[in-house]
């Protein structure tokens, strides 16, 4: 159906009228006998699944170098310390924050 649709576009917009032959030709094969394309589908399912597989961790791993590690360099080179590491162990006070808190039903139902 993908290749019926790209010949469409081609003769809408190319002006070829043997894009639309060719078409109405794909169409009819894909309703009379869609085993046809089965061999090329296994072909186009595996080229995609390396394809998407691999593009994902590409521009993934660009995202991170690019865009997230100079923002956590950046933020290391002002003295943002979110996690207060530089406090962890350093003094007699605690970094962990005490929350007095009895919980009722009302935090239960409205839990946010």
């Amino acid at each position: 159906m993908a290749l019926v649709l790209v010949c469409l576009l081609i003769s809408y917009f190319g002006g070829d009228k043997r894009f639309l032959n060719a078409a109405i030709v794909l169409l009819l094969i894909n309703m009379i006998c869609p085993v046809v394309f089965w061999p090329l589908a296994k072909i186009w399912f595996g080229f995609s699944q390396i394809l998407g597989t691999t593009m994902s961790k590409i521009i993934l791993s660009l995202i991170f170098f690019l865009l997230v590690t100079p923002i956590g360099y950046l933020r290391r080179k002002m003295g943002a310390d979110t996690l207060q590491l530089m406090k962890w162990k350093q003094g007699s006070s605690s970094v962990f924050r005490v929350r007095n808190h009895t919980f009722g039903p009302d935090d239960i139902l409205n839990p946010y």
